[in-house]
């Protein structure tokens, strides 16, 4: 198994390229994050039995991040982490309850007409049928069709 938080810690300068953030709020988002997983353990005291893991929950937040960040498989992350993937997915989806919670942000699927302000899309160069008629009107010169 490969600790990764370790690495950044050596290194915080790649967190802003690697998960998006700066190491400063990186580390706030993580101690909240693990303030939050404590204490839903404090609460579920069946949650706490068992072996504790080796993977910390500082490598299982970097994951989420990652994941979020680049959307690789959870075959690619696993092998980066040292895990197998079902533990990586599980790990995921753990976090990243706790991740929302922590930071109000819903899933961007789930938004509604209503909480969407605006929606811009760009429909300026949409391939269309070949007119029969007046062909050199419709020629788009840059993306070589009708």
């Amino acid at each position: 198994m490969i600790d990764r938080y370790k690495q950044l810690q050596s290194n915080p300068k790649v967190s802003e390229t690697v998960f998006g953030l700066e190491f400063g709020l990186l580390e706030s988002l993580l101690r909240k994050t693990q303030s939050l997983h404590e204490q839903k353990l404090e609460q579920h005291p069946l949650s706490k039995r068992g072996l504790d893991s080796k993977f910390g929950f500082a490598n299982r937040f970097l994951l989420t991040l990652e994941y979020l960040r680049t959307y690789q498989t959870f075959d690619v992350l696993a092998f980066n982490y040292g895990i197998s993937k079902s533990y990586a997915n599980k790990s995921y989806h753990k976090t990243l309850a706790l991740l929302t919670q922590v930071t109000g942000l819903k899933n961007p699927g789930e938004i509604t007409r209503k909480q969407a302000a605006k929606v811009l899309v760009d429909v300026s160069c949409q391939a269309i049928e070949r007119p029969v008629k007046d062909q050199r009107r419709h020629y788009n010169r840059y993306k070589k069709n009708t």
